[in-house]
């Protein structure tokens, strides 16, 4: 083989392995069953918490994990002003996985509401949700 053939042939596998392959594992991603990708999502889990959005254009899913066990799921839709509605009318209500659904306590919604607060400022698209727990800190403050 000469140098140009083994050139481009090196080439093409480059541009596959950067450019195809990266694009159909988001599709088939995407195509798992709800309880795979929460499966796949603690495994890219790097951190003590982690947040993956999984968007089907206007709708998706936005999923915090915290230690790598514990998932939380905000299904949202964007709104009129291009901002990211969650449609969870409580979504501190609970953990999506495991699948006991253990209520959160008490902490973990004051460290759950400030990190989705946190996430939200630092995304480019602003995240809009139903804090149940401002009003009542609103009622308490004088």
């Amino acid at each position: 083989m000469e140098f140009y053939q083994i050139a481009v042939i090196v080439l093409v596998i480059v541009l596959l392995g950067v450019f195809v392959l990266p694009v159909f594992n988001r599709r088939q991603f995407k195509k798992l069953p709800a309880d795979q990708q929460v499966l796949a999502i603690m495994k890219q889990a790097n951190k003590l918490i982690f947040w993956k959005n999984i968007s089907n254009g206007r709708t998706g899913n936005l999923f915090y994990v915290k230690n790598k066990r514990k998932i939380l799921v905000y299904p949202w839709v964007l709104n009129e002003n291009g901002k990211m509605v969650i449609t969870k009318t409580n979504p501190f209500d609970k953990w999506d996985y495991p699948e006991e659904k253990a209520p959160l306590n008490e902490d973990e919604v004051k460290q759950a509401r400030a990190e989705l607060r946190r996430f939200s400022e630092k995304s480019a698209v602003k995240i809009i949700f139903n804090d149940p727990f401002e009003k009542c800190e609103a009622q308490k403050k004088p």
